[in-house]
């Protein structure tokens, strides 16, 4: 949420306390209860929806992300290492390919690359499995390649797919601040003029409640709709 929204949100709240005060006065008129309910319903909403969006965390996926590539990095590593010297020995070029196989070297990758890499030494690894484990390649670190792939492969979309979700929630909280902009122009601020003459203190608390005070702009600004006539 911006601070000018946040402004907006303020002012809604403020303006909803008002109705609560004056409950008594306008529930005989039940367009003016159907207003004051859809406004409290947007306000929920929007408050609600807040909390959604900020729990929306990118930095947090990214960070889970680091994590499980690092622990596939460790793994991957060593079996490379381990194959080439397989390699090295039997004079077998497909493993000798993995001379530079190193952490610096996996970083070096992007994401889908690792991953790419990373399979390629798995499917090297099981088609050499029996003499891996001379060089201490055990079931166990199989176990740990198989489990650190299908980690890794899960949450390399994560964080787009996070920043996606934010997107979303902000479209639809301008979609929320738009309703609630309708409930004042469209309604409110017309319905209370029936109040300008019989309840005066009822119509000037509505409109000081109304007073939207933007940030930066260091003064009170009215909505200029039916009720500032």
């Amino acid at each position: 949420m911006n601070d000018r929204q946040n402004a907006k949100l303020n002012m809604a709240q403020r303006v909803s306390e008002t109705f609560k005060r004056y409950e008594s006065t306008y529930k005989e008129v039940p367009a003016m209860v159907s207003a004051v309910e859809a406004l409290n319903k947007d306000i929920k909403n929007i408050r609600d929806l807040q909390t959604e969006q900020e729990a929306v965390n990118v930095s947090a996926s990214t960070l889970e992300k680091r994590a499980a590539e690092q622990q596939m990095v460790d793994v991957f590593a060593k079996t490379a290492n381990a194959l080439y010297v397989i390699g090295f020995t039997t004079e077998n070029q497909d493993l000798i390919t993995l001379q530079n196989t190193s952490e610096y070297s996996f970083y070096r990758l992007t994401h889908n690359a690792v991953l790419a890499h990373a399979k390629r030494i798995f499917e090297l690894a099981n088609k050499y499995k029996e003499k891996l484990n001379d060089y201490g390649i055990k079931d166990e670190d199989f176990k740990k390649m198989e489990q650190a792939m299908n980690d890794f492969n899960a949450l390399i979309a994560k964080p787009m797919d996070t920043i996606g979700e934010r997107k979303q929630k902000t479209t639809n909280l301008m979609q929320l601040f738009a309703s609630l902009d309708s409930i004042f122009y469209d309604k409110l601020d017309k319905l209370m003029v029936l109040f300008k003459q019989s309840r005066p203190d009822f119509y000037d608390e509505y409109r000081t409640a109304r007073n939207i005070i933007f940030p930066n702009e260091g003064k009170s600004k009215k909505v200029e709709t039916a009720v500032t006539q």
